[in-house]
């Protein structure tokens, strides 16, 4: 049977309570971590949902602000855009576009 963890928090909280597991961690440490499947906060899909909407939200921020200062003549008819917002918006994007994209299967360190 294989355990679930997060964080190290939680395998100590589990070794802690599990006197089998002490026992087989004091005589083999490495085959009882083996028994521990990580489950590392990258796999978490609210994580990705979360920093898609605040860039998201970034990005409608400085559309909104850049349509504001254009409508009170802050930003004059050759649309001179101040360069913070072009590229905190185009990072934005860039950002949303590379979590969106569906990546390889390969594991990082593999040829």
């Amino acid at each position: 049977m294989q355990n679930k963890v997060r964080s190290f928090n939680q395998f100590k909280t589990v070794l802690e309570k599990d006197a089998t597991l002490q026992q087989e961690f004091k005589s083999d440490p490495v085959a009882a971590i083996k028994k521990f499947k990580s489950e590392p906060w990258f796999n978490d899909k609210l994580i990705y949902r979360l920093v898609v909407l605040f860039l998201g939200i970034i990005v409608l921020t400085i559309c909104v602000g850049v349509i504001i200062l254009t409508s009170q003549e802050k930003i004059n008819e050759n649309f001179d855009v101040p360069d913070i917002l072009i590229a905190t918006a185009s990072t934005a994007i860039g950002a949303i576009a590379g979590l969106l994209t569906p990546g390889s299967n390969k594991n990082p360190g593999t040829s």
